[in-house]
């Protein structure tokens, strides 16, 4: 974990999805996988108080830098979203854990819902040189989603939005039925309700006989939580969902989970942290 003061190089906005922020900050780079994230103060003085928690978008060991989408949230979230090129951010992480590929892996599938492109496009970014790459996303509307012209060539992109503006008119979850039999590893991060859908597939291969399309990708997949948090350092306790092993802190324990790991019924993250 590094205190590093990153430089803001540009800002560009994606849509409705939100500001996009590339930061010199060598030391983090260096040392940040997908899925982890990192937790940025929100302002020079002490008001707002707490830092904001954002998932690395983007990482450039080489180039010494990365990238956050920050959603204008908040007066905290609207200072972030404002910084421009020449301002200073100060910066804390990598924070968490991170999403490990297997070796065996072939077939990557990665399943992204709003900001939750951000880990995703990190992996798709570093695992599209060496396996077969398939990222699908949804969206409300087109404009949530992530411009296939920032994706590696390579990567098949696959879209859905709920009001049919682009791709597949539907949920992440009616376009994947049809890529799990392909799959040898899965991938996700996004809302809670799109996690949980995800945890309903699972829980039916599970129940299904091993020729279920899919069934051990789904089985073994893994997931990012998105939450709120407060110190990031596991003390305050305020980011606890609950799992299979009791209650866990997304900075710590997480954010990578496995996806069968999550109690889903408990309710959303910002809602549970008492198990029965």
């Amino acid at each position: 974990m590094i205190l590093e003061m990153g430089r803001v190089l540009a800002r560009s906005e994606i849509g409705d999805l939100g500001i996009v922020l590339n930061i010199a900050a060598p030391n983090i780079a260096a040392q940040a996988r997908p899925g982890q994230f990192v937790h940025v103060r929100p302002g020079v003085r002490f008001d707002p108080l707490l830092r904001r928690p954002y998932s690395f978008n983007r990482i450039d060991r080489q180039a010494g830098e990365i990238e956050l989408i920050v959603k204008p949230f908040g007066q905290g979230g609207d200072w972030i979203a404002s910084r421009r090129s020449g301002d200073d951010l100060d910066l804390l992480g990598p924070l968490g854990s991170a999403f490990v590929i297997r070796r065996a892996t072939q077939n990557l599938l990665l399943v992204a819902g709003g900001t939750g492109i951000a880990p995703m496009r990190v992996l798709a970014e570093h695992e599209s040189a060496r396996r077969n790459v398939t990222l699908v996303m949804g969206g409300r509307s087109i404009q949530y989603l992530w411009p296939s012209r920032l994706l590696p060539p390579t990567v098949e992109y696959v879209t859905t939005t709920d009001d049919g503006s682009f791709g597949i008119k539907g949920r992440v979850t009616d376009a994947l039925r049809p890529l799990l039999a392909w799959a040898d590893q899965l991938c996700a991060c996004g809302p809670w309700p799109m996690l949980a859908a995800l945890g309903r597939m699972r829980d039916e291969a599970a129940r299904a006989s091993a020729v279920f399309p899919g069934r051990q990708v789904l089985l073994d997949a893994e997931i990012a939580v998105e939450q709120h948090m407060g110190c990031a350092m596991g003390v305050c306790r305020a980011c606890v969902v609950v799992t299979e092993n009791g209650n866990a802190r997304v900075c710590r324990e997480g954010p990578v989970f496995g996806l069968g790991e999550m109690r889903f019924s408990e309710g959303e993250p910002a809602t549970v942290g008492l198990s029965a």
